[in-house]
């Protein structure tokens, strides 16, 4: 049975400052406590119009017992200031949206779900070319039951949420996610809520509903990079109480205001009694998030230049086959970035090698100086065809690497 496009089809007044009205009408709607609350009093207080009232119920927020729940991405509209991780991750919780465990009916953007699953998602980060109109069409024709009018408001309104992120237009073939803003918070609201869907909460659990759900094409990053940050969150995730965090305090008043200097996910103080304690726990997850977010960065510019190159050897021109459809290459830093040559992980400091010339590049059996307004490769090979060739450049890189590494191994 196919998906209506549900809200997609009314005209959608977001404006132009991202989702600040989402950020604005969620923290109305809940009156800045962090309680449940029903859908019908939500509306009365958000007040920010009648088609956005329904949208932000249906789409982003979660419903469970006829309540609007609780979780990360409530606690993110309270208790923080506006900001462009909040539109991300907004639409991160668009794609995740399950309003209870009834798949068919209690999902009103599953044909989204599916839209970045099966479409825009490929080789580990989103294609920008899916959100083309003609690929958003081809998608919308044979998976939402509409007519071509309610399609087509349905695409526009959809894209126009990629737009207010500042995701589209993209300058490359894929489109980064910047995923380092706010995946641990996206993570915190896939836990949130699949406790508030099942009832069943164990690290095995919380870990598998990433992988089964295939969260991490929801984010737009490879599985094995979310499932490598998802086992060091889960510590933190279950040290802060889980979903228990949200409860009203022992003296049965109502939900305090989590301080934001002890845990930016929403610690209560008092969950954790030593604050010496605290403070090493906040450190540990902090190098852990700074080690990883730098794994992510490094993985994100080699995917963006070796595409920029189409995975063609910038010495020699090989594009390596590794399956039917797939090419290998490697980005390649000039200056090292390793001590005692501290180079920049930088577009500006790489080339695009083929494994061979990969080797010998670092090894300093090739070199590149500049000619002249041109680069050419210098070898240390007798007779080597590579040498004096011109390479072609489709970014640009910084003369200082190039001197540093020629200079190394002269």
């Amino acid at each position: 049975m196919k998906p209506t496009p549900d809200s997609f089809t009314e005209n959608i007044a977001w404006g132009e400052t991202g989702l600040k009205k989402l950020h604005t009408a969620i923290q109305q709607g809940f009156r800045g406590v962090l309680a449940p609350v029903d859908p019908r009093t939500f509306r009365e207080h958000s007040r920010v119009g009648r088609h956005l009232d329904q949208i932000l119920v249906n789409l982003f927020l979660h419903n469970r017992r006829g309540q609007l729940s609780v979780d990360e991405f409530v606690y993110r509209a309270i208790e923080q200031h506006y900001s462009p991780a909040f539109d991300h991750l907004a639409l991160f919780v668009l794609h995740l949206n399950q309003c209870g465990v009834d798949e068919t009916k209690s999902r009103p953007s599953r044909w989204a779900n599916e839209f970045i699953r099966d479409r825009l998602w490929a080789n580990g980060s989103w294609q920008a070319s899916a959100l083309s109109d003609e690929s958003l069409d081809r998608f919308l024709l044979v998976r939402i039951d509409a007519e071509e009018e309610a399609r087509i408001q349905c695409r526009n309104n959809y894209r126009r949420l990629f737009e207010l992120c500042n995701l589209v237009p993209a300058s490359l073939p894929t489109i980064d996610s910047t995923i380092d803003q706010w995946i641990d918070p996206a993570l915190f609201v896939v836990w949130d809520r699949h406790i508030l869907n099942t009832g069943v909460y164990s690290r095995a659990r919380l870990l598998e509903e990433l992988d089964c759900n295939e969260i991490y094409k929801l984010i737009g990053t490879d599985r094995d990079s979310t499932l490598a940050r998802a086992r060091h969150l889960v510590s933190a995730y279950e040290d802060i109480g889980a979903l228990s965090r949200f409860e009203p305090d022992a003296s049965g008043s109502s939900q305090s205001t989590p301080s934001a200097s002890v845990y930016r996910s929403g610690l209560r103080e008092d969950l954790i009694p030593d604050r010496s304690m605290q403070e090493g726990f906040d450190r540990k997850i902090e190098q852990q998030r700074v080690e990883w977010l730098r794994r992510q960065r490094d993985r994100r510019k080699s995917a963006s230049i070796k595409q920029r190159y189409d995975n063609a050897c910038q010495f020699c021109g090989t594009r390596l086959r590794v399956s039917p459809s797939q090419y290998y290459s490697e980005a390649v830093h000039i200056r090292a970035v390793e001590s005692p040559h501290n180079g920049p992980d930088r577009m500006e400091n790489m080339l695009v090698l083929c494994p061979n010339h990969h080797l010998q590049f670092v090894q300093g059996i090739l070199c590149i100086e500049k000619i002249g307004g041109d680069y050419t490769i210098n070898s240390k090979l007798a007779r080597d065809p590579l040498h004096g060739k011109t390479i072609t450049l489709l970014h640009d890189i910084r003369d200082e690497h190039v001197r540093h590494h020629f200079n190394q191994f002269r």
